[in-house]
């Protein structure tokens, strides 16, 4: 019975792809603008690093691509990293030659992509392997029978000096078949290093298929039972793509015409926006809280309020069984790569982290993005690699936050205070005796209450400290962090305010350093105004103009009563 159904929604630049199973979205795929993984190029050596036993190749990318020794003659000796154990690079490319490489890992963050010499070609039931030998199996193709057979047709068949790989499609599939696909490859193969003899470096020789294709080819078999799209062009574009390769299949995509968004029609678009958030909530209770980094990504699994009805042991199992189903889900639909950690909360008993691993195992099988997992340990960490093909999903639909530049934390407000009255007293300190000691700090008010202290006590012992005199101006459309120093060459007063002078502020004008604690304070025209009856501020209409009188004009702020 067919369980599973393809749904293409297409708004432009972006083509997004959903695989649902039984009702529930089981894969996730975005692109906007196209990938680079697997697309080949003719590039120019640009230097060896024989310390690294690799070169660095432009290839016409924003970064030059890393390419190692052993990814240009895989029969050299590797090491147990991986590497080469000794370095040749030297002796293979120099600095200037040309070489045609293939993208095994694409760029991600300030690191650019790894590149590799031997080229493969995918199509739907082989990989075609340049210059390698031999045949290999998928290994999710399991009857030892079947195995064999594929291994004969594929022998059979094999191309001079060219290796195959049979997918997991190929199950079943006929000799005739197989070979079409292998004789299909090995032109394109031919027409690639035809373009690549007239093509001048850097360029781009062949792009892998785009996400349409890809689909097609890996994803739309016997199991879908439906393929819905919303948009016309790209229902076309599927529907020849389809003809070529399994025309089977083709009775089976549909054009979506209703008017509800087509995600929204089948119940996955809250399941896509929490694949964006660092929390998700598992079925009793627990959730996990996924993070992403430069160096790896982690998933932290919380029993939450899940208390269980039995013993302490069982409860932990079960979050961490709920936990390996909703974690393997996560990692296809965000599309993490790389290296993931997955804190499972502590179990005692030996059975339940070998049932948690075997569970979590299972649960991989059906993501067809290479994982190895490596055992839990006895805290409860597991480490698994999985393959990179792309920006992930969060890198992909996200931006670093342009006010903590991507690290998720600011400066507080008292460290910020704290670093300009170090930098103040740096500045008296180098200040020649014929100097004017007058220093005007202008920041953001919020930290400004903090450089104050209560009731101006640090700017008071600060100024005695020095000799000098401080003035202070607040700007709220400064940064938190930011601030600026400078030396006057006089001595700044407060705006004239009489006493007894009523200010109208909006009713939306922010208070520092928070409702609730005083001193409170409001920033008008760059000077901060202490609100003496700041208490009253809790019965105030939000939504009213605030009305306040100055009582008192001080030398770094003002006083005033709210009317």
């Amino acid at each position: 019975m067919h369980e599973k159904i393809i749904l293409i929604s297409v708004e432009a630049p972006e083509i997004s792809i959903a695989e649902v199973e039984h009702g529930r979205l089981h894969d996730l795929h975005v692109e906007r603008g196209g990938r680079v993984l697997n697309d080949i190029f003719k590039g120019r050596v640009q230097n060896v690093v024989p310390g690294m036993d690799a070169a660095f190749i432009d290839i016409g990318l924003s970064r030059n691509a890393l390419i190692y020794a052993g990814d240009i003659d895989s029969s050299l000796p590797k090491s147990s990293s991986g590497r080469n154990a000794t370095s040749i690079i030297s002796q293979l490319i120099k600095s200037g030659d040309e070489i045609i490489v293939q993208i095994a890992r694409p760029p991600v963050g300030i690191k650019g992509a790894r590149v590799v010499k031997n080229i493969s070609l995918a199509g739907r039931y082989i990989v075609l392997t340049a210059g390698a030998e031999g045949v290999g199996v998928s290994r999710r193709i399991e009857s030892e029978d079947e195995r064999a057979r594929l291994r004969r047709i594929g022998d059979k068949l094999r191309p001079l000096d060219h290796g195959l790989v049979i997918r997991t499609e190929a199950d079943g599939i006929s000799e005739t078949l197989l070979g079409e696909d292998i004789k299909s490859l090995s032109s394109l193969l031919q027409s690639i290093r035809e373009r690549a003899l007239k093509a001048t470096a850097p360029s781009v020789i062949h792009r892998e298929a785009g996400i349409l294709g890809r689909i097609v080819r890996d994803r739309f078999n016997e199991h879908v039972r439906q393929v819905w799209i919303d948009s016309l062009e790209e229902f076309n574009t599927f529907v020849e793509l389809t003809k070529i390769s399994a025309p089977q299949l083709v009775d089976r995509i549909a054009l979506y015409k209703e008017k509800t968004p087509l995600f929204s029609q089948f119940g996955i678009s809250e399941d896509i926006s929490r694949a964006q958030q660092r929390s998700v909530p598992l079925a009793h209770g627990g959730f996990l809280v996924i993070d992403e980094t430069e160096a790896l990504n982690t998933i932290d699994v919380n029993t939450g309020k899940f208390v269980g009805k039995t013993r302490l042991a069982d409860t932990v199992l079960q979050t961490n069984l709920e936990a390996v189903e909703e974690a393997a889900r996560q990692m296809r639909l965000r599309d993490l790569g790389g290296i993931i950690v997955i804190d499972f909360i502590d179990m005692e008993r030996h059975r339940d982290r070998i049932r948690v691993l075997d569970a979590l195992e299972m649960a991989l099988k059906s993501d067809q993005t290479k994982t190895r997992i490596v055992q839990l340990s006895p805290s409860g960490l597991v480490e698994i690699t999985r393959r990179r093909e792309s920006h992930s999903l969060r890198q992909l639909l996200h931006r670093s936050c342009p006010y903590c530049a991507g690290d998720g934390v600011i400066k507080s407000s008292t460290s910020v205070a704290i670093e300009i009255r170090r930098r103040i007293r740096e500045m008296f300190a180098s200040m020649k005796s014929e100097e004017s000691k007058n220093i005007c700090v202008t920041l953001h008010p919020d930290p400004a209450c903090s450089f104050l202290g209560s009731y101006d006590e640090y700017m008071r012992e600060l100024e005695e400290a020095s000799g000098g005199k401080i003035f202070l101006r607040v700007e709220p459309n400064f940064h938190l962090e930011a601030s600026k120093i400078e030396v006057a060459s006089s001595e700044m007063t407060l705006p004239d305010w009489p006493v007894k002078t009523v200010l109208r502020l909006p009713a939306q004008i922010a208070f520092y350093p928070q409702k609730d604690k005083e001193p409170q304070y409001v920033a008008w025209k760059g000077v901060l105004v202490e609100l003496e009856n700041a208490r009253e501020l809790r019965n105030h209409d939000q939504n009213i103009d605030l009305y306040i009188e100055i009582i008192a004009l001080g030398r770094w702020h003002c006083t005033a009563r709210i009317i």
